[in-house]
């Protein structure tokens, strides 16, 4: 039996409501389908900096945040937008906190980068029947505005728009309307298709790396 602890530094409160589940729910698939144990899973921790570091560079408040849950992960998701250039945002936003990691806690486990090519919510929009479900709603895709094709989701410019022009058109009422998107992004996390999402050249390549990170942990082989 393996244990797999499974951390989470993400940009902001929303994008920890979508990823935790779905970052969970990957990890459980691919460890299933691949993995030659049985691995044990804790729930995706949402990892914080403390507040000495909250004036510090994004990298050494990541480090401050991982340092401060030791002995709990051993994958650590560093979240960041990509704004429509992923690898500007690797480099920047990202690449420094896993280069701090790997000098001062390789032997605690793997960071790794988690970076939709615009927005979180890009993944959250092309899975029309996920939405459905959680928006209560017997529109078609069409009728929510949702991309036809996978080419079509990683080219939307405002993926947080479109998200909440699909739930609009379910014409959302009371206190309902009043809360908006937030709530709802837990149960979509939750409910949005693994195999649609390896449609998206961004999430395939973000589940190769986290392949990869699983081999050097010794969970798949």
């Amino acid at each position: 039996m393996h244990y797999l602890g499974i951390a989470l530094y993400a940009e902001g409160p929303t994008d920890y409501y979508f990823l935790q589940p779905l970052l969970q729910r990957l990890c459980e698939d691919i460890c299933v389908r691949e993995s030659p144990h049985s691995v044990e899973f804790s729930e995706v921790l949402a990892l914080d900096h403390s507040s000495k570091t909250k004036d510090a560079p994004r990298e050494q408040r990541i480090l401050d945040a991982a340092k401060a849950a030791r002995g709990v992960w051993r994958v650590l998701f560093v979240h960041t937008d990509g704004a429509n250039d992923p690898a500007r945002a690797r480099e920047q936003l990202v690449q420094p906190a896993l280069a701090l990691l790997q000098q001062e806690m390789a032997q605690d486990g793997c960071g790794l980068a988690v970076i939709p090519i615009r927005e979180t919510e890009a993944w959250a929009i092309w899975d029309g029947d996920a939405l459905r479900h959680v928006f209560g709603t017997t529109l078609s895709d069409q009728a929510l505005g949702l991309p036809a094709t996978a080419n079509l989701v990683e080219s939307v410019a405002d993926p947080k728009a479109a998200l909440n022009t699909a739930f609009n058109a379910t014409q959302p009422s009371g206190r309902r309307k009043k809360q908006g998107i937030s709530p709802m992004l837990n149960a979509l996390g939750e409910q949005v298709s693994l195999q649609r999402l390896r449609q998206i050249s961004g999430f395939a390549q973000f589940e190769t790396e986290l392949k990869r990170a699983l081999v050097q942990l010794q969970i798949l082989k």
